[in-house]
């Protein structure tokens, strides 16, 4: 906390906050709670500290004076994770991580079913495969949605060529006799 001591300008007591609709105007930051014992107890970001805080106040979290500083809007995750890292604030409750475990990705789902990579995405588009979780750039789908979002295309595709797009440009899906591959005819 020694770095917000250097910077008593950005140091409100929370009747100020809470009595001046005008003290701190809409912006990115990151903002320390501070109990009356005068130690760190909660770590946020927010693009509109006031409003923030008097959330804060409404849920009953127990905090007498606030500190905060500005950055951009792309750096808050960075800035708050770094904070919470070096101060463990009691009230920020570790992150949980997503497993994956059980889960496909794109290149399974499409090894798995015998689908080209770009019609799966025209397909996940047009039938509504959401992921659950993603890891980089790496999007994971749950077994028994791909299982259900299947079913619900190869019964057309085995029964022909099911048109996804007519216009501007005709897309179909199909099966590939060559390949048998499930795969995107496009005709312009």
């Amino acid at each position: 906390m020694k770095n917000a001591e250097k910077r008593p300008e950005n140091h409100l007591d929370l009747g100020q906050i809470m009595d001046s609709s005008t003290l701190v105007l809409p912006q990115p930051c990151i903002y320390y709670l501070i109990d009356a014992r005068n130690e760190v107890v909660y770590i946020g970001q927010t693009t509109n500290l006031q409003a923030r805080l008097r959330e804060h106040k409404v849920t009953g979290l127990d905090f007498v004076r606030f500190r905060f500083f500005q950055c951009d809007e792309c750096d808050l995750d960075r800035l708050q994770q770094g904070a919470i890292a070096r101060l463990n604030p009691p009230l920020n409750k570790p992150q949980k991580t997503k497993s994956t475990l059980g889960s496909l990705s794109k290149q399974l789902i499409c090894l798995k079913y015998n689908i080209t990579p770009i019609a799966f995405e025209r397909l996940r588009e047009s039938f509504g495969l959401k992921a659950t979780s993603s890891f980089g750039n790496v999007k994971y789908y749950r077994p028994e949605d791909v299982d259900a979002w299947v079913r619900r295309f190869n019964r057309l595709v085995l029964s022909g060529r099911h048109v996804l797009q007519a216009k501007p440009t005709y897309l179909a899906v199909g099966i590939s006799t060559r390949t048998k591959q499930i795969q995107l005819y496009t005709k312009q």
